[in-house]
């Protein structure tokens, strides 16, 4: 199995894919766009808040519509982006976040905003319409309802679409074993540091993940030299609140000459299981959504696609530094 190119590739606060960085008080409800939508706005508070049923439910202190306040791939983006506006018509939802981190933390600009639009197409897409401005430093739109929008409608953000969509899966259950999983061990990230990077560079060399990163684990299997053949590594996320943590799964890659072997998938489930039997509250990876044969071999593994989206960029101005993580 070749790479997958996950569009994240293991920066917590990259713009291209899963793992982006993402207030109380009372939120006051009003009129939203035509239709029936309505829109709630809250600023500034810490996150954590447990989750309760109903129309809508508390999340970072912040309500939010109850199709969504306990969707994993927004809990796990909460420790790096705070929900400021919510806008919802029935399950169709733009999300405007304000980046979280200390002031001058790499990546995380004073006042940066993001836009996360995920639901029906239809309506996804009016709440787009509705509430587009310029400003944020980028967005994540539901693929489907990015392809009803207008070019015209699409300039009115300031930003422009990468070069395809992604889906970002997620399991809570380990896979059945592979074959080739026999091959793959755990790493020491600090000690292999050296090699998974080499391996790297042959297998998956557009990557950002790092080994040596905050709470990194990673896995190899060797090949007939003894090198490593392959890797995979995985990066913490926030999970449930009250849970234990999740991990994002990251720099998959598979050097040339041990690829048609399985190892990808191997490396995948051997990652996967370990995660989860470490208590892991779910494990989650990002692929490009034109990786059919990625697709597909994870859907086997028992990763399902949660969302979707089409990452969408600040546009490079005179003066200012590119968005890209």
């Amino acid at each position: 199995m070749t790479r997958v190119g996950d569009p994240a590739d293991g920066t917590p606060q990259h713009p291209d894919g899963p793992g982006a960085h993402p207030a109380p008080g009372p939120s006051a409800v009003r009129g939203g766009p035509a239709g029936g939508a309505s829109s709630a706005r809250s600023a500034g508070s810490a996150d954590g808040a447990r989750l309760s049923g109903g129309a809508a439910s508390g999340w970072a202190g912040v309500t939010m519509p109850a199709r969504w306040a306990d969707d994993p791939f927004l809990l796990d983006e909460r420790r790096g982006w705070r929900p400021a506006e919510v806008h919802a018509d029935g399950d169709a939802m733009l999300l405007v976040q304000r980046a979280a981190g200390a002031t001058g933390e790499p990546g995380h600009a004073s006042g940066a905003t993001m836009l996360l639009a995920v639901g029906p197409a239809e309506p996804v897409a009016a709440l787009v319409r509705a509430h587009a401005r310029p400003g944020h430093r980028f967005a994540w739109v539901d693929t489907e309802a990015f392809g009803l929008l207008r070019p015209d409608e699409v300039a009115a953000l300031g930003l422009a679409p990468n070069r395809t969509g992604w889906e970002w899966l997620v399991t809570e259950t380990a896979p059945a074993p592979v074959a080739a999983e026999a091959r793959v061990r755990e790493l020491d990230p600090r000690a292999d540091a050296a090699a998974i990077r080499a391996c790297l560079h042959d297998a998956n060399p557009t990557t950002d993940a790092d080994p040596e990163g905050a709470g990194e684990r990673w896995w190899g299997a060797l090949d007939a030299a003894g090198r490593l053949g392959g890797v995979i590594g995985a990066g913490p996320r926030a999970g449930r609140p009250g849970g234990r943590g999740s991990a994002h799964l990251h720099g998959l890659g598979v050097r040339p000459g041990e690829r048609g072997q399985g190892l990808g998938a191997a490396l995948t489930a051997g990652a996967v299981r370990a995660l989860l039997a470490d208590g892991a509250d779910w494990v989650s990876l990002g692929m490009w959504d034109d990786n059919h044969g990625a697709r597909r071999i994870y859907h086997r593994l028992g990763l399902r696609t949660v969302h979707r989206l089409t990452t969408l960029r600040a546009r490079a101005t005179a003066g200012a530094p590119s968005p890209s993580a």
